[in-house]
Parts: C-alpha cells; sequence; structure tokens
C-alpha cells in the first residue's frame, strides 16, 4: 500500500516524529511543507497518490487534510486533544503501520455539512459551520428554518450547526450534547442567546437548515474553524447534508473511551 503523510511543522519534535514515521514505511510520498521538515521534496496536497494519508499533528491537521482531499485518514496525535485521531504519537506505531498494511483496520464513515450562500456552494465541514456577529462583543439577530419551518429567532454572538463528529469541538463548549458519530443527524446550536428559553435543537440530517441575519448589516462564517467568508443581511445561508462523506481508519469503536478520557467527563 502506498500512503501520503501530512505533518503539522508547527508542532514541537514533528522533525523526529515524521523521521520516525518515514523509517517505517516502504512507498509513501510526502506533503510539500511536511516534506521540508525533514528536507525531501514533496508534493502539493491534491497530487498526493498515496491510497490512505497519514496525518501528524492534531485534529485540525486531519480537518485540513479532509478539506482538501477524500481519502481515508489515519490520523496520529501530535498536538493536544486529537479527538479525531487514532493513536498517539508516543504509542506503537511499528505495530500500527503493520496493521494498516495487512488491512487489519476498519473505516469509519463520518457525514459531513455542506454550505451554501444564495444557492452557492461555499464550503463543506465535517466539524461545524458558525455564523458569528462580525463585531466583537455586539449582539447579532439570527433567525432559523428547518425543513422549511421557522424553528427558533434569537438575538445572540452565533449560530452553530454541527455534525455529530462536530458535537465533541465547539458546540460541546456551548452546551450541546455529544452524538455518537455515525448517527444521521444536524445540531443547531445557539451562542450566548439573550433568552433563556433558546436551547440547542438535535434534527435529522435529511432536513435543511436555512439562516438569516436580522441584527446588524454583517456576520462572518467560518467553515471548520478555518475559512472565513462575509455574510450581508440580505445573503440566504443553508446548511444540507454533504454527498461526500470522509473515511476515518479505526482499529476499534473507542468513541466512549476518547469521550472519558479526552474529554475529561
Amino acid at each position: 500500500m502506498k500512503f501520503s503523510i501530512v505533518a503539522n511543522p508547527k508542532q514541537p519534535n514533528m522533525k523526529k516524529i515524521l523521521t520516525k514515521v518515514i523509517g517505517f514505511l516502504e512507498d509513501f510520498d510526502l506533503e510539500e511543507e511536511s516534506a521540508k521538515i525533514v528536507g525531501l521534496k514533496g508534493n502539493p496536497i491534491d497530487q498526493l497518490k498515496g491510497e490512505m494519508v497519514i496525518s501528524l499533528g492534531g485534529d485540525g491537521t486531519l480537518l485540513y487534510i479532509l478539506d482538501n482531499l477524500n481519502k481515508p485518514v489515519f490520523g496520529i496525535n501530535c498536538g493536544g486533544v486529537g479527538f479525531l485521531t487514532e493513536i498517539e504519537h508516543s504509542d506503537d506505531i511499528f505495530n500500527a503501520f503493520k496493521r494498516l498494511e495487512s488491512k487489519n483496520y476498519g473505516l469509519q464513515k463520518l457525514g459531513r455539512i455542506d454550505a451554501f450562500i444564495n444557492d452557492l456552494h461555499v464550503g463543506t465541514a465535517l466539524n461545524e459551520v458558525v455564523l458569528h456577529s462580525s463585531r466583537v462583543a455586539k449582539i447579532q439577530g439570527f433567525e432559523i428554518e428547518i425543513d422549511g419551518s421557522v424553528a427558533d429567532s434569537f438575538r445572540g454572538d452565533g449560530v452553530i450547526v454541527a455534525t455529530p463528529t462536530g458535537s465533541t469541538s465547539y458546540a460541546m463548549s456551548v452546551g450541546a450534547p455529544i452524538l455518537y458519530p455515525t448517527m444521521e443527524s444536524h445540531i443547531v446550536v445557539p451562542m450566548a442567546a439573550y433568552r433563556i428559553g433558546a436551547r440547542p435543537l438535535v434534527v435529522p440530517s435529511k432536513y435543511d437548515i436555512t439562516a438569516r441575519i436580522t441584527g446588524h448589516p454583517e456576520a462572518v462564517m467560518v467553515i471548520d474553524g478555518q475559512d472565513e467568508i462575509m455574510i450581508n443581511k440580505d445573503d440566504k445561508i443553508q446548511f444540507k447534508k454533504s454527498k461526500e462523506p470522509v473515511e476515518l481508519v479505526r482499529f476499534g469503536d473507542n468513541f466512549f473511551d476518547k469521550v472519558r478520557n479526552k474529554l475529561r467527563l
């Protein structure tokens, strides 16, 4: 099997970790910025040829990969929480690669959200799309429709539309429930709503979600914490279940272990 490697050059000791990983592999290519870490030649991320991508970093690195490629990703955590990754860089990497080469693993298929502005597709999120006031500490108005019916209207800092995968990320930090990652659901989460009754809503992922700004003329959309897009009061913002899920490599179902250990419940 040919592997592609994408590493976060900002992580401490990445040169040592990447050198160790390369030493275990026979057939691989490197993303161009990752290759610079060890003085090798690499390729742009969209030209990587591996059947599987090895992510060396945290969840941000993994999200970056999936924003550019739709191939199975094996995450090795070299960062902070690394909730989406499968093993730690301090684990037995040699045996992990033996399992990969012998195809002794499973693939977890995870749904994503497509974001549209005025019917134009602007991005796809594995975790969440955030609509937020464009001005610090200034309240914004939002109206939310689900499957064509108005479900909520409030003033606040913003609103998060998250996948089950994203339920353990930003959405969790503002009070959303944790969902099992393969559930066919989305979560709509008001952020610092100026209304006691504003609560997260869990809805079937088959339902389209529409959002409108009802306060100040501008707000900002943030897709998976990476891409920022300015939106205006007259814009129609829609969220739909993506037709292109992604696959993460798994050695077993350890979701609840991760919830307990990494999120410190």
